[in-house]
Order: C-alpha cells, then sequence, then structure tokens
C-alpha cells in the first residue's frame, strides 16, 4: 500500500516579508510622487487659466463673433449650367 506523502506549508519568512515591505514601499512612493507633480501642476495651471479666461472675458470675445449676427447671411449670385463643349470652347481661367 502506498504511503501518503507529507507535505508542510511553509510561511513567507522574514526575508519574503521584507520583499513584500519593499515593494509596498517603492509603489507608495512612486503614487505619492505622481500626486505631488499633478498637485503642482494643477497649482500652476490652475492661475494661469483664470488669467487667460478673464482675458478672453474682457479682449477677446468680439473678434470672433460675427458682425451681423441678427438674421442669416444671404449671398446673392447669377449661375449658369455649363456643358462640357462650352468648357472646351472657352476654359476657365486659371489663376
Amino acid at each position: 500500500m502506498p504511503q501518503p506523502v507529507e507535505f508542510r506549508i511553509r510561511g513567507l519568512g522574514l526575508r519574503g516579508w521584507l520583499m513584500i515591505l519593499v515593494s509596498v514601499s517603492v509603489a507608495m512612493a512612486i503614487v505619492v510622487a505622481i500626486a505631488v507633480v499633478a498637485v503642482g501642476v494643477f497649482l500652476f495651471l490652475l492661475p494661469l487659466l483664470a488669467v487667460l479666461g478673464i482675458f478672453y472675458y474682457l479682449f477677446g470675445r468680439t473678434k470672433f463673433r460675427p458682425r451681423n449676427s441678427n438674421g442669416p447671411v444671404i449671398i446673392d449670385g447669377e449661375f449658369h449650367i455649363v456643358d462640357a463643349s462650352e468648357i472646351e470652347r472657352k476654359p476657365p481661367p486659371q489663376n
């Protein structure tokens, strides 16, 4: 009759826990560094965007508005149908 195989569950030990602790510490340091950089960029860009928004509100809005915004712009012109023989006789001017 075969004998049952004995197996033993080993813990991580001091070295294993130390490796986990170092890995978690490095990951947390990277997350904190990214957060500090993000907050720094936000604190730099927020006043800049506020000042640019104020300047756009005060000075830039009139440049982009159409002159006659009360109604539609009507473009009037004269049109005629041109067939291929007329184009061959008198070609359009080249700029």
